[in-house]
């Protein structure tokens, strides 16, 4: 090959770096926060990722579809209504009062003004319980749209150019068994500890209700810290299920500074939405938001706190460097050669 096809190699390929960087895929100020995970940096990452933050919080929401059917479960359009007593000394005093009505005295009336107040009630309709149970199919979407919205935080997090959709298809393509075994998991994990703290919480004078729901809670707290490492190994790794499930248990300690500023950041997040709640004229703002950016804030919170510290603790010190130096690269197969172990 001659110099002059050299300098035209060359050129091509500076010509297609600079458009996989600048292009459509970046934003104008691409920052590299690899290289300074600070408070700083995230929030600058916040705003000038934000139109793909929102695209990456509708991919998770839409992907996840069958939470829709829980909501219009829940949402009583379907629930039928009944006329019945308000107090449920009603039926055992029944058949008594109504040998009292007969006689129409002050006593009769004060028991039946007391017992006998009817009011509208609702209850379950078939639909309504059907609609619930179809809201259980997001244990099928669930590992796919964390994997793949996780992969689009953690190319924001790189400074790397992102395409949400397509870069969405093409992770979740790529790992689709692990996907969906630890999205099941996932799934079924944050559903037996949420059922377990809601049930003990109504029952707190119980000492032993007590103890555990704080143990709940402590479980609750490991597993938040586990996920986000757990999300990130899957398209980063060549690991067995296992191996990422070891290895998150690992960084709960390992990574406690920034787990535990990921936490109290997780923490303010939902109780700033849950406290919106309860202001009326923001109200309607408060039950928009989940569907519109409070998903992504929260895992692209747990991608921020926990990629410096996998890259930190299960990358060699050159992958380390290329990885947040960004090394020019021809296709993704050499992407994952440098993030392989």
């Amino acid at each position: 090959m001659s110099q002059n096809e050299n300098k035209t190699n060359k050129k091509r390929f500076n010509l297609f770096d600079w458009y996989y960087r600048q292009g459509k895929g970046s934003d104008k100020a691409d920052i590299n926060a690899l290289k300074s995970p600070s408070f700083l940096n995230f929030f600058k990452l916040i705003w000038f990722k934000l139109g793909k933050l929102l695209s990456a919080n509708l991919i998770f929401v839409f992907g996840n579809f069958p939470i829709f059917f829980f909501l219009l479960g829940v949402s009583a359009i379907f629930d039928r209504l009944s006329y019945s007593p308000a107090s449920t000394a009603w039926g055992p005093f029944q058949s008594t009062l109504a040998d009292s009505i007969n006689n129409a005295d002050y006593a009769s009336s004060a028991l039946i003004g007391i017992y006998g107040m009817h009011n509208d009630t609702s209850y379950r309709s078939i639909l309504s319980i059907v609609l619930i149970l179809l809201s259980f199919l997001t244990i099928f979407t669930w590992g796919f749209t964390k994997v793949g919205t996780t992969y689009l935080y953690r190319n924001m997090m790189s400074g790397d150019a992102v395409f949400p959709l397509s870069d969405f298809f093409y992770v979740v393509k790529r790992n689709k068994l692990q996907s969906f075994v630890i999205g099941a998991f996932d799934f079924v994990i944050l559903a037996i500890l949420g059922f377990g703290i809601y049930m003990l919480i109504q029952d707190t004078a119980n000492p032993i209700s007590l103890l555990m729901l704080f143990l709940n809670f402590v479980m609750l707290i490991l597993y938040i810290f586990m996920r986000p490492y757990i999300y990130i190994m899957i398209f980063t790794f060549d690991l067995k299920i296992t191996q990422i499930i070891k290895n998150a248990m690992f960084f709960t300690i390992l990574g406690i500074k920034r787990n535990l500023l990921m936490l109290l950041g997780t923490a303010l997040l939902i109780a700033f939405n849950i406290g919106l709640l309860f202001i009326p004229l923001m109200t309607p703002i408060a039950m928009i938001l989940p569907f519109v950016i409070t998903f992504a804030l929260l895992d692209f919170m747990g991608v921020y706190v926990a990629y410096p510290n996998i890259i930190k603790y299960m990358m060699d010190e050159k992958d380390a460097k290329r990885v947040i130096e960004r090394l020019p690269i021809e296709d993704d197969e050499d992407v994952e050669k440098i993030i392989q172990e």
